[in-house]
């Protein structure tokens, strides 16, 4: 028996170093394969930005914070501090480029648009976050004001612009479910099927909890013909 016992272990020993060898290679192979790529877009000339998808904020999304002469408003001790930063936020991202890369590595941009553009592309990625983390920032300040129109414009922005928040789906949805308006929910359905990061995933399963099966809509038709 203790034959058949070390034979066993010497395989399996032989078959791990295999292994390992293997996955070392592989290793190797991405290791160069991702430098060697690197060192192109390092090398990738600097290119016109013409063709980039700059996201511009409508009037509508400024007007709360704007005086009847169309200026910002000026914030004081007796503003609210949500209010006050996203103030600040508008005011900045008014005059400022924006663009969603977030499912766009830096290697990718280098290679696409030139290494000597990375700052600046990174900027107007910058400026998207901000962007997101602001709507949604103001789409539950004027929720909890009772300004349902106001917060649906910040929130429906956010998620046309390409929004993966979790937080700006589900606060929307609410209000939309709360509004029985169940064919915008599957409007929001529509919108997070078209993201690629690790969102999508918990986005997608709230939103179809949300929605009324077939069979539930049948019950509620036989209900009104009752």
């Amino acid at each position: 028996m203790i034959f058949p016992v070390f034979a066993s272990v010497v395989v399996f020993c032989i078959w791990l170093a295999y292994e390992i060898r293997k996955s070392n290679k592989k290793g190797e192979k991405s290791e160069k394969a991702f430098w060697a790529r690197e060192a192109e877009a390092d090398n990738t000339r600097k290119l016109p930005l013409d063709d980039l998808h700059y996201i511009i904020i409508p009037d509508e999304i400024y007007k709360p914070f704007l005086n009847s002469k169309g200026e910002f408003l000026e914030s004081d001790d007796d503003t609210p501090k949500d209010f006050a930063d996203a103030l600040t936020a508008f005011k900045h991202l008014k005059n400022s480029k924006i663009v969603n890369f977030s499912n766009i590595s830096n290697t990718d941009l280098k290679l696409t648009y030139g290494a000597a553009n990375l700052s600046e592309l990174t900027l107007y990625d910058q400026n998207f976050v901000l962007l997101i983390r602001t709507l949604y920032s103001m789409g539950e300040y004027f929720n909890k004001l009772g300004d349902k129109d106001t917060a649906k414009n910040m929130l429906e922005f956010a998620v046309s612009s390409g929004s993966d928040s979790i937080g700006t789906f589900k606060l929307l949805a609410s209000i939309y479910k709360e509004e029985e308006d169940f064919s915008k929910i599957n409007y929001l359905v529509s919108a997070a099927s078209l993201l690629n990061g690790l969102t999508k995933g918990p986005i997608l399963n709230h939103l179809r909890e949300l929605v009324p099966s077939d069979k539930e809509n049948e019950e509620n038709i036989l209900d009104i013909l009752d």
